[in-house]
């Protein structure tokens, strides 16, 4: 669906990038409180959709809006021209007016026409901006951050009326702030806190290094990784300290859009775990060391510290900086070398 709105969607990772954190709030010129993280975020989205939604698109302005406020609720059912969708089903009306229409060749020849029509009627038009005001309110629901929506709203619509609260080199500094200071500190904090009660539970150890474990099943004795270098074949989950699975190669444990993708492009890998192998120089610090403690069949659940994990730079959309995660990891095979 992303795909078929073209480059005018991108405004979401940056929406995503710098809504990590905090409810802070700021006092503005107007003696009107706004929470200052989430006005940004609106900001952000706000210029994009004056500079690229609407003028490649045309948009109805205030049907995307209504959509948009509507649908942060998660749990709300949008009805539009006689259509309704929700969270679940949002996609597939997409596909029906978008990806399974000439829409994308109408928005290509309006772009170098301004004469030519992108709708083909009124009906389609209102269609298409509720979906497109859905998929940036989902989005905005999915980041991990309780925004404050009128002020995120307020900030989307005082760039379409062309005057906002902050500037935007206020809004810069803020989030390069945010995004290097104020998350890895509060992540490395929170990281902290949360393996201090691991540590307390039955049956979890600790190495020299700092790594937690609990061996579900030790396994083989004699068939153990001893040396970086040897090759492991594992099942794997991967979760933040929030519960997230961020990656797993176990089928019911994947998350939703993996498996789609799978059923989409490798159907036949769809519906079935898919062990993978590699040398334990070639992963994660917590990893190589981790993978050592069982042999062949054995089971181990890891909590490992962001300086073993991915430390102060993170890794993807998931995984934030400083962050320790945790790993459940079956261990079906040792190739010493």
């Amino acid at each position: 669906m992303k795909k078929v709105f073209l480059s005018a969607l991108v405004c979401l990772a940056s929406s995503i990038a710098i809504s990590c954190g905090s409810n802070s709030s700021s006092q503005t010129s107007n003696n009107a409180k706004v929470d200052t993280l989430s006005y940004i975020v609106g900001m952000d989205m706000g210029n994009r959709i004056e500079k690229e939604i609407m003028p490649i698109f045309k948009v109805d302005y205030n049907t995307m809006m209504s959509t948009l406020k509507q649908a942060l609720d998660p749990n709300a059912t949008i009805n539009v021209e006689g259509e309704q969708f929700n969270m679940e089903n949002f996609r597939e009306i997409g596909d029906k007016y978008v990806s399974n229409s000439d829409l994308r060749t109408r928005v290509m020849a309006a772009m170098s026409d301004s004469t030519a029509q992108i709708y083909k009627d009124d009906k389609e038009k209102k269609i298409v901006s509720a979906i497109l005001g859905a998929d940036f309110a989902y989005s905005a629901s999915s980041i991990g951050v309780e925004l404050d929506n009128e002020s995120f709203t307020k900030a989307i619509n005082d760039c379409h009326n062309g005057k906002t609260v902050f500037t935007d080199e206020f809004a810069m500094e803020y989030t390069r702030n945010y995004f290097t200071v104020v998350i890895p500190q509060q992540n490395k904090e929170k990281s902290e806190k949360w393996l201090a009660e691991i540590e307390k539970q039955d049956g979890v150890e600790k190495t020299a290094s700092g790594i937690l474990y609990k061996i579900e099943n030790a396994g083989d004795s004699n068939k153990k990784a001893i040396k970086d270098e040897d090759v492991v074949k594992v099942l794997y989950t991967g979760c933040t300290r929030e519960g997230k699975v961020f990656d797993s190669n176990r089928w019911n444990d994947m998350p939703t859009e993996r498996q789609e993708m799978l059923k989409a492009y490798q159907p036949d890998q769809a519906g079935i775990d898919n062990p993978i192998e590699f040398p334990l120089n070639r992963v994660i610090k917590g990893w190589t060391e981790g993978m050592k403690l069982i042999g062949k069949g054995g089971r181990i659940t890891l909590w490992i510290p962001a300086e073993h994990a991915y430390g102060e730079r993170g890794a993807g959309q998931d995984i934030g900086p400083n962050e320790a995660l945790r790993f459940d990891v079956e261990l079906l095979d040792v190739i010493n070398e």
